[in-house]
């Protein structure tokens, strides 16, 4: 009864899986059909060098929904594209708001 009522929940359901080795190994068991996450979208990204004698700053911040936890990076570069300076800082707690107010 158990194994019937798993693998029709799970097999109506339309979320897909992020699951370890052992849940799969389970949801296997209880005949469950495993949907695999979309492969993430990929951009191609093209960087341009400043006129001399300019400097390019790229800056970003990071945060973890499910930790709420926050970073900051960055990155200074010359018209070669040699990197001039760079950082990353952990700040903690706090969420994206608080790791874009951080820059």
């Amino acid at each position: 009864m158990i194994i019937a009522c798993t693998s029709m929940s799970g097999n109506n359901t339309r979320k897909t899986s992020y699951i370890s080795t052992h849940e799969f190994s389970v949801s296997k068991a209880c005949k469950v059909n495993i949907k695999p996450p979309r492969a993430p979208l990929i951009k191609e990204v093209i960087w341009s060098p400043p006129s001399r004698p300019w400097i390019k700053i790229n800056t970003d911040d990071a945060s973890v929904k499910n930790l709420v936890k926050a970073a900051v990076g960055g990155i200074f570069r010359n018209e070669d594209g040699m990197c001039l300076d760079c950082f990353a800082q952990f700040l903690g707690d706090g969420n994206a708001i608080f790791a874009e107010l951080s820059l």
